[in-house]
């Protein structure tokens, strides 16, 4: 009886496939059981290969799932592609990027897709978008990106429909990829109100049937639109003529967790090796999409107005010095908060910070509570009613008294999202307060539940973090109130101010996007720092080429490119000697790399383990060889101590 040699991906530290036998030809991309050490798993076959000559004994493949591959050649090549770049396992990564019920063996379900209202577009389009859908559209049949650059509330959202409904005329399908999934929901509404086709929905908040289904839908060809966040990437779609990203600078799109790829750059790849465009969309472009479209490599489209000549947002500055806040707001904002209900509408005050209060302190010897994991203070929540640290979820009770003077006279600074619906509770009583944070988000479908007024139309008051700094489109809300903008200039990151221009110009952006011209109130304790008077020109052009100049400087991307070595045990000895035998290795190479450190992470005691840093800046394919020589990366040990690798690193945690 002939025996075939099958090349399988496994979960696991293996950048190659294992070879199993089988008494049967089995083609790639189909799933099988096989056994791995003392465990039976599912498998992603990778086709036949010889006999290898160093094995004496080799495991059988114990039985084939599918009748048929389930996983294109496409979608090889880009977790082949993802693997290589980011120095991570081809096994996890490929099995990662299915549903769970497919990841797990069980059988194929039925498409499931929501039919398009295909209703005619209500909007004139304007000229520079015409312009832009005509490039995009004159490049359908060639690998281009594009940076989409636009104002907020510019109508993004419209030359993405109008770019579907070409491709779908074409008989392609598109991707279209939304950071966060609370993005998702009315992303879905609007695509779906002019869609005349097929739309199916993916992303982690559905429950795993419903994404198994989806996979399927796209997979079949069976749904012409794909919408959904980062892992929807690798989904097969063998008609994909089109990839579109909404908000490209956001960080949802860099993936913590196993291989720490960037859904955006391989959605760039993966339209690069399918030979198709694809839109990078933002008001804020991340500094790397900025640059390359100054350098000529991504085509830029601007949109620089609103459509129906609606005015851009009145931004002026509340001077937190005089105006002293009460309970996180200062009487100016209280006025515009009144005035803004009086008239019917809505208003988002803005602070990213959620929970009671950051810090609770006592007042008689200054004792603050330290978490007993991290280098962290806790914040206080007050449902549940404990100190809660949000690095690494450890909750304790609320002291009655100071353990280190044994006094009562315990006090909360500083406000979180609680603290400040509770003030605007008392102070408006009359209006509904609606908090959008993760503490009330955690359960599905809460997030389109509380937002249900808002899209009403109905007058309320909105506190929220960063989920509503975004892509949200509240034709009622016209007044935004930015409760703390000087938190997002303290950061020693030197992303941080890049972070905070995005951030502060994003939530400023929902503001007065359909009727009256809207109004954004920052209150500062900072009213001359440089980058809080750009922000107030709106001329992101401006600040993105200032800080590129700073960034240049000092070599900081994007003139060149990072890789981040992180370390972790439960001691802080072995972290920085693992380190050290690494910088060692790499020194020795005589490359031209940078080596920052060993030091301390940002947060150098977290969840229970001890965080060192390793950092390398340089040309892109200096750093990529340096990694090749030196590891390779997944699941890394020295001893005790588990080394990570973060290629291209968003945070330097």
């Amino acid at each position: 009886m002939s025996s075939f040699f099958i090349k399988v991906f496994v979960p696991g530290p293996f950048f190659e496939p294992l070879v199993y036998v089988s008494e049967t030809p089995i083609e790639a991309g189909m799933r099988v059981r096989v056994a791995l050490g003392s465990r039976e798993i599912t498998g992603i076959t990778d086709g036949e290969t010889e006999k290898p000559k160093t094995l004496k004994t080799i495991k059988s493949i114990l039985s084939i799932i599918d009748e048929y591959s389930i996983i294109s050649e496409e979608q090889r090549d880009l977790v082949q592609f993802a693997s290589d770049y980011y120095n991570a396992p081809l096994g996890d990564l490929l099995l990662s990027s299915l549903p769970a019920p497919i990841r797990r063996g069980r059988p194929i379900p039925s498409a499931k897709t929501e039919s398009g209202l295909a209703r005619p577009c209500t909007y004139r389009i304007t000229d520079e978008q015409s312009k832009a859908i005509q490039s995009v559209d004159e490049s359908y049949h060639r690998f281009q990106c594009f940076l989409l650059q636009g104002v907020t509330g510019s109508g993004k959202t419209q030359i993405f429909s109008e770019l579907i409904h070409r491709a779908l005329a074409r008989q392609q399908q598109v991707l279209l990829l939304v950071p966060e999934i609370g993005l998702t929901g009315q992303m879905v509404e609007r695509i779906r109100e002019q869609l005349d086709g097929q739309l199916a929905v993916s992303h982690s908040g559905l429950a795993d049937g419903a994404r198994a289904r989806a996979f399927v839908a796209a997979s079949n060809g069976v749904a012409d639109v794909l919408i959904g966040t980062r892992s929807t990437l690798f989904t097969p779609m063998p008609r994909l003529g089109l990839i579109l990203i909404d908000e490209e600078h956001d960080g949802a799109y860099k993936n913590q967790e196993g291989c720490r790829y960037s859904a955006r750059d391989l959605a760039v790849v993966r339209a690069q090796q399918r030979s198709i465009p694809v839109v990078l969309s933002s008001a804020t472009p991340s500094l790397e999409s900025w640059h390359r479209a100054e350098l000529g490599k991504y085509k830029r489209l601007r949109l620089s107005s609103r459509p129906r000549q609606r005015p851009a947002p009145l931004m002026r500055l509340i001077d937190a010095r005089q105006d002293k806040p009460r309970d996180g707001l200062t009487d100016a904002s209280r006025r515009a908060i009144r005035q803004t209900i009086d008239c019917e509408r809505q208003v988002l005050v803005f602070l990213n910070r959620r929970g009671y209060s950051p810090v609770l302190i006592c007042r008689d010897c200054g004792w603050v509570p330290e978490c007993r994991h991290c280098d962290a203070t806790p914040t206080l929540h007050k449902q549940p009613d404990c100190l809660w640290c949000h690095h690494c979820d450890h909750r304790s009770k609320k002291p009655i008294e100071c353990p280190k003077c044994s006094g009562t006279n315990l006090i909360a600074i500083g406000q979180g999202t609680k603290r400040l619906e509770e003030a605007l509770s008392t102070s408006f009583s009359d209006v509904p307060i609606i908090r959008i944070d993760r503490d009330t988000t955690a359960r599905r479908r809460a997030f389109q539940k509380l937002l249900e007024p808002v899209t009403d139309g109905d007058p309320c008051i909105m506190v929220g973090t960063q989920m509503l700094a975004k892509g949200h489109d509240f034709k009622n809300l016209s007044t935004v109130i930015v409760a703390d903008a000087d938190q997002g200039l303290s950061s020693a990151d030197f992303r941080s101010v890049e972070h905070f221009v995005q951030l502060l110009t994003q939530v400023a952006g929902r503001a007065g996007r359909y009727q009256d011209r809207g109004q954004v109130l920052i209150q500062t304790h900072q009213p001359d720092s440089a980058w809080i008077n750009r922000i107030l020109r709106q001329d992101y052009d401006q600040i993105a080429t200032a800080m590129i100049a700073e960034r240049m400087q000092f070599n900081w991307p994007p003139s060149s490119h990072l890789a981040l070595i992180t370390a972790r045990a439960k001691t802080l000895a072995p972290v920085f000697n693992a380190l050290g035998e690494i910088a060692q290795k790499i020194r020795a190479l005589n490359s031209p790399i940078k080596i920052l450190g060993p030091a301390p992470a940002p947060m150098e005691r977290r969840n229970r383990q001890y965080h060192g840093q390793l950092l390398l800046l340089g040309k892109r394919s200096v750093v990529q060889w340096v990694l090749k020589v030196t590891g390779p990366w997944a699941y890394k040990r020295y001893g005790k101590v588990l080394i990570q690798l973060d290629v291209d690193p968003r945070n330097l945690w």
